[in-house]
């Protein structure tokens, strides 16, 4: 199973959707999802993972690309500072830390 997959079907179980709803374009705001969904949701990642997700957009900034102008920062989930505010930018996150992790 993809990663962008396992992270649909996280956040879909944690504000009880049907994953069907959720695409990589999907913003989490439009969800509903609030402070405490999203601690639940990187929990839940970090533990299946066994990596630590930053939940801060300063902390995310080591994971962008350098040719990315800060994009990682540039849109905050309702107003949060957070390094995400779409589906498809969790799973991003994952799949960078997943990578980071099996290069070590």
């Amino acid at each position: 199973m993809a990663i962008i997959d396992d992270v649909r079907a996280i956040i879909a179980q944690s504000l009880k959707l049907p994953v069907e709803k959720l695409t990589p374009e999907t913003r989490l705001e439009e969800l509903g999802a609030e402070s405490l969904d999203v601690i639940e949701i990187v929990f839940a990642l970090e533990e299946k993972y066994d990596i630590a997700i930053p939940l801060r957009a300063d902390e995310a900034t080591r994971l962008a690309k350098p040719d990315d102008g800060g994009q990682a920062k540039s849109e905050q989930s309702g107003g949060q500072d957070l390094p995400f505010s779409t589906v498809g930018d969790v799973a991003e996150i994952v799949e960078k830390l997943v990578a980071a992790k099996a290069s070590k």
